[in-house]
């Protein structure tokens, strides 16, 4: 069974690669922009390689889901051939997320490399900032977001063909009136007791984070400003309330895929 789940991943690359190189090219152009800046204008656009490096890792929050967009667009045609595999559906699912993660851990090199090298370059960088310790909480949040973006919209994807092969063209009206509906709700869900009740524990202070990024000791002045400012509102509980929304996401995708999803 692994041997034929390997044999699906290697598809999986296969089918993204067209979609890793379009992003690849681009985000090299961008690079190259930066670079060129700084050469032609020297010390006084040093920061422009920072600021596109920066751009470019907030871009990587949104990296997985737009590359499976690409992948299931580009594979509509073979989709009927994807649906005959043996494979149970989650591990079908897990396949086209692991694919994706080779690009976009590929892309994250690529990009932490320049930024890294970009902000060695800053001479008014805090001397007490670690950037490693930067990079590790700046790859927690892209693999985070990549994980629940992907699998989102896997889901989508998933009851979209759904729908298509019973309802036709019509799915597309009735997904967008789905995600609208569902909007509403979470909203009203998020300012409900019961949301609080779930996610109201466990806050991470500000000042943790500053700590965390300058392990040796931040700036007293920074510290006291950290620790006045608003809270940046994220708590344990909202990060287990989002895993658990992901699970359940990727279990009804999986399930749909074994049950629902047609050859059409």
């Amino acid at each position: 069974m692994m041997s034929v789940w390997f044999t699906l991943f290697k598809k999986e690359l296969r089918h993204g690669w067209m979609a890793f190189l379009i992003f690849l090219i681009l985000q090299l152009l961008l690079m190259a922009l930066g670079i060129f800046l700084n050469i032609r204008y020297g010390q006084d656009a040093e920061i422009w390689p920072v600021i596109i490096g920066v751009m470019l890792s907030i871009l990587l929050l949104f990296y997985v889901p737009v590359y499976l967009l690409f992948n299931v667009i580009q594979g509509r045609k073979t989709f009927h051939i994807w649906m005959q595999n043996p494979l149970p559906g989650w591990s079908m699912l897990l396949a086209k997320l692991s694919g994706a993660f080779v690009y976009f851990i590929g892309t994250m090199i690529i990009i932490g490399t320049y930024t890294w090298a970009s902000l060695t370059r800053i001479t008014e960088m805090p001397q007490e900032l670690s950037l490693f310790r930067v990079t590790i909480l700046a790859l927690l949040i892209l693999i985070w977001s990549g994980i629940g973006g992907g699998v989102a919209l896997l889901f989508l994807w998933t009851i979209q063909r759904t729908m298509r092969s019973r309802i036709g063209k019509w799915a597309w009206i009735v997904l967008i009136v789905g995600i609208i509906l569902y909007s509403l709700i979470d909203a009203k869900f998020i300012e409900s007791g019961a949301f609080a009740f779930l996610t109201d524990w466990g806050a991470i202070q500000n000042v943790t984070v500053l700590h965390f990024v300058m392990p040796h000791g931040a700036p007293t002045s920074m510290s006291a400003n950290f620790a006045t400012a608003d809270p940046i509102g994220l708590t344990m509980g909202d990060l287990v309330l989002d895993l658990v929304r992901t699970l359940i996401l990727f279990i009804l995708t999986a399930r749909l895929t074994d049950h629902k999803l047609e050859a059409s």
